[in-house]
């Protein structure tokens, strides 16, 4: 599951809304509504002898820095091309922890998106006895794929698309986009004045 380079550009030349946001709430999204909708997922979430072994042997993992996983979900969303540049090298992930560390950011979106990691690895370890980091490309396309299908899954990758492609806009002054990267591949100029590293909308909004 990746976004399609064409379509980016065709959503930002405002051709048409490619990744339209969801018009769910994250407050009411739960790991039962996100995991729920995921095909063959077991419908009372309750783990077998053999899964339960493997979650606890995977336990620092579902329990640790939750940036690995976004940083793989990002990189398999918008990967790099010849042509055009990827997560990596728009600095989606730097982008993404300064919006989540931002205090103007909604406090249920963020729980929601560090959540996610969670149940996304609780469902590649119910699958695949891995968490999902470690599982090879096809395996990680086929779970978000299946996470999708659901409201709560396809609220969590919108979200996350949404960051990438501000990571991609967004002057350098944020964390995203160094050297102007994005804008060089949508041959698009910014506007002046710039804001300097002192001036960020987040840092006027503590004033």
């Amino acid at each position: 599951m990746r976004i399609k380079k064409h379509n980016v550009k065709c959503l930002l030349r405002g051709k048409h809304n490619v990744f339209p946001r969801s018009k769910h709430g994250s407050e009411s999204i739960g790991r039962r509504t996100f995991l729920s909708g995921a095909a063959g997922f077991i419908a009372t979430l309750l783990l077998s002898p053999v899964i339960a072994r493997t979650v606890k042997s995977h336990a620092s993992a579902l329990t640790e820095d939750p940036w690995q996983t976004l940083s793989v979900v990002q990189d398999h969303l918008f990967p790099s091309e010849a042509d055009s540049p990827g997560a990596k090298e728009i600095n989606a992930i730097s982008y993404l922890r300064n919006m989540l560390a931002d205090l103007v950011t909604d406090t249920d979106e963020k729980e929601f998106i560090l959540n996610g990691v969670g149940w996304l690895n609780e469902l590649a370890i119910e699958r695949h006895e891995a968490v999902f980091a470690d599982l090879p490309q096809l395996q990680q396309s086929d779970l978000l794929q299946q996470i999708s299908k659901t409201t709560a899954g396809r609220n969590w990758i919108s979200k996350l698309i949404s960051y990438l492609l501000e990571a991609l806009l967004s002057d350098p002054v944020y964390g995203g986009n160094p050297d102007g990267i994005g804008w060089k591949w949508l041959e698009h100029r910014p506007g002046y004045p710039r804001p300097p590293t002192n001036k960020r909308y987040y840092d006027l909004l503590k004033i």
